[in-house]
C-alpha cells in the first residue's frame, strides 16, 4: 500500500465527507418527457443519489405525500398543469418543500415566468444544461438545507 501523509489523508477524508452530503440526497424528478426523466434518473443515480420520478402532477403529489425528498427537479411545463401550479400546491402542503425545488425549463421564459422566479426566488436551470451545471445547482440548493 502506498504511504499517505497525514495531510493528504485529511484532504481525502474531507472531500469524501463533502461528497457524502450530496450523495445521499433523495431526489424527485418531475417531467412529462420520459427521456428527460430517464436520463436524469440514470445520471443522478450513478452519482449516488436516490431518485424517484413522476410524469405528471398527480404522480408527483402522490410521491410528495408519501416520501420525504431532499430535492425536487420540476419541469416548468407539464401536461395538464404547470410546474408553477404544482409549486403553489406544494407551498400549501408544506412551505419547506418549495425551498427544495429546482425548476427545469426548456423554453424561452416569458415575462410571467421571469416575474414568478423573481418573486419567489425560485432556483432554475434552462435546457439544454450540462450535468456539471445541474450538479452545481443541486449542491447550492442542498447546501441551503444543511
Amino acid at each position: 500500500m502506498p504511504v499517505v501523509s497525514e495531510k493528504k489523508r485529511k484532504e481525502v477524508s474531507q472531500s469524501e465527507g463533502e461528497a457524502d452530503k450530496t450523495q445521499r440526497a433523495r431526489i424527485l424528478v418531475v417531467d412529462d418527457e420520459s427521456l428527460v426523466r430517464q436520463f436524469l434518473s440514470e445520471q443522478l443515480t450513478e452519482q449516488g443519489h436516490y431518485v424517484d420520478t413522476a410524469e405528471s402532477v398527480g404522480a408527483a403529489l402522490y410521491r410528495l405525500q408519501n416520501t420525504e425528498y431532499d430535492l425536487i427537479l420540476l419541469d416548468i411545463k407539464l401536461r395538464g398543469m404547470s410546474g408553477i401550479k404544482l409549486y403553489q400546491l406544494m407551498e400549501k402542503m408544506s412551505p419547506s418543500l418549495v425551498r427544495k425545488v429546482i425548476f427545469i425549463t426548456g423554453d424561452v421564459m416569458g415575462a410571467g415566468t421571469q416575474k414568478f422566479f423573481s418573486e419567489v426566488k425560485a432556483s432554475y436551470i434552462t435546457k439544454p444544461f450540462s450535468m456539471e451545471q445541474l450538479n452545481k445547482e443541486i449542491e447550492r440548493v442542498l447546501g441551503q438545507e444543511l
